[in-house]
Order: C-alpha cells, then sequence, then structure tokens
C-alpha cells in the first residue's frame, strides 16, 4: 500500500495538464468548444425538468411531504451519469492511448484517472446546476447536506477511479470487456432506486435490490439531498470500505497488468 501511495504523489502533478488537455480535445472543432460543459449539462437538466414536473407531474410521497420526481431522479441519476461515463471511459483508455503507451514511457495509470476526472467535470456541473435549483426551490440547504453530499462525491470519484484501473487493464487483454460493462451497467441501473423508491419495490424482491451498491449510494444520496439527513452510519462504513478496496485492488492489478501493455497492444 506504501508503493500505491508513493506512485499517487507522482501521478497528481502530471494530472491537471492532462485532464485539462483531455477536455480540450473534447471539444476541440466545435463553435463553442469548452462552454458545452455548462450547456449540455443545463439543457439535460431543463429537458428533465419539463418532461417529469410539468408534463407527467409526477411526485414522491415522504414522511416530510411531497417530492418532485424530477428531484428524485436527478439526485440519484447525475452522480450515476458520472460513474458510468467515468467506468465506460476509463475502461477503453489504455486501448485508445496504445500509440502512446507503445512508444513513450508515461505512467499509463494517467489515462484511466484522467478519464474519471474528465467525466465528472462534465456531470459535475449537472449536478450543482440541479443543487443550486433544488435548494433554490426548497428555500434552504444546510451545512450537514453540503458536507454529506461532498463526502459522497469525494468516495464515487474515489470508487469511480478504481473501477476505471480494473477494466481498463482487462480490457486490454480481453476486448470483449467493454460489452460486458454495457450490459451490466444496464442491468445494474435498472435494479438500483434510481428511477424508483424503495417502497415500491415487492419485498420478494427487495433483497435484489439491496445487494446492488449502486442502491446503497443512491440511497445515501437521497438522504443527504432529499431529506437533509446524514445517512446512517453502516452505509457510511459500507460506501468507505467497498470504495478503499476496490480503489486499492484496482491500483494493485493495474500496476501487475501493466507490464504486459506494450506487448499485448
Amino acid at each position: 500500500m506504501a508503493s500505491i501511495i508513493g506512485r499517487l504523489r507522482k501521478l497528481y502533478k502530471l494530472l491537471p495538464p492532462l485532464l485539462l488537455r483531455d477536455v480540450k480535445e473534447r471539444y476541440a472543432g466545435s463553435i463553442l468548444g469548452i462552454f458545452w460543459t455548462l450547456l449540455q449539462p443545463l439543457l439535460f437538466v431543463l429537458l428533465y425538468w419539463l418532461v417529469f414536473s410539468q408534463i407527467l407531474k409526477i411526485r414522491i410521497k415522504t414522511d416530510t411531504g411531497d417530492i418532485p420526481f424530477i428531484a428524485f431522479l436527478l439526485s440519484g441519476l447525475l452522480p450515476w451519469l458520472a460513474l458510468q461515463e467515468g467506468v465506460m471511459r476509463g475502461a477503453t483508455s489504455i486501448v485508445e492511448k496504445r500509440h502512446i503507451i507503445k512508444k513513450v514511457l508515461f505512467p499509463a495509470e494517467l489515462f484511466p484517472l484522467t478519464s474519471v476526472m474528465s467525466a465528472f467535470v462534465q456531470q459535475g456541473i449537472s449536478i450543482v446546476v440541479f443543487l443550486t435549483g433544488f435548494f433554490i426551490w426548497k428555500g434552504h440547504v444546510s451545512l450537514l447536506q453540503i458536507v454529506g453530499i461532498t463526502a459522497l462525491l469525494f468516495l464515487q470519484i474515489i470508487m469511480t477511479a478504481g473501477l476505471s484501473m480494473i477494466f481498463s487493464s482487462l480490457a486490454v487483454y480481453l476486448r470483449d470487456i467493454i460489452q460486458v460493462l454495457t450490459v451490466g451497467f444496464q442491468l445494474v441501473f435498472y435494479l438500483s432506486t434510481i428511477l424508483y423508491p424503495m417502497t415500491s419495490v415487492p419485498k420478494n424482491l427487495r433483497l435484489l435490490i439491496l445487494i446492488n451498491p449502486v442502491t446503497t449510494l443512491t440511497e445515501a444520496y437521497h438522504s443527504a439531498i432529499l431529506y437533509g439527513q446524514c445517512p446512517e452510519i453502516t452505509i457510511l462504513i459500507y460506501l468507505i470500505t467497498l470504495t478503499t478496496a476496490v480503489f486499492f485492488g484496482g491500483m494493485f492489478l493495474f500496476r501487475k497488468l501493466k507490464r504486459g501493455f506494450a506487448d499485448v497492444l
């Protein structure tokens, strides 16, 4: 673990310039360029607001009153999109940068990590836009909510980085891992409480939903954002343990497998 931490310190200095380059390349050639990082999320949130709040007018009933379905949906969906995009982009990052890895001595870990951070830059703007509008609508926000949301986002970024390291290293040797991830993400998405509350799940199916880690993360976001409550201590311990295991496991696996990257790529 000490060697992994030392490696992270070296990567930290190289990550910001590579991240800035990744964001610029993503919108290179477009008229609005980097402004799409703001416009795209804003349009996305407005579209969901129009469909679910103004047309369907769906609301979630809770002990503290009704919550617009758009707020319920976005509080879980936006973090999910950041996780999904970060892992999917990270999983293909080594294969896509094979021309660099084969020719230049470069820390390969930076490619999946950059993909993760780039995804969170864009989706993070969506989250900020949504939270700003939601708290203005509610008329108040507590320090506990801010701390809770920040902590959950931090844990999610670390978890996403770990998953990205795992799948990016495996994808070098098994290209089908990308297709497996696409199907797997669809299953995980629909078997979580992003689209529906736990109270609507039949009792005989709740265990299936509860064993999904994304359900735990989503419920933590619901607690912090919608209800202004700190997630239960058992949930926080579970998320911290899972995040630590995934991240350091991903770093360890990546370092073991990257020795053969140049030969396989």
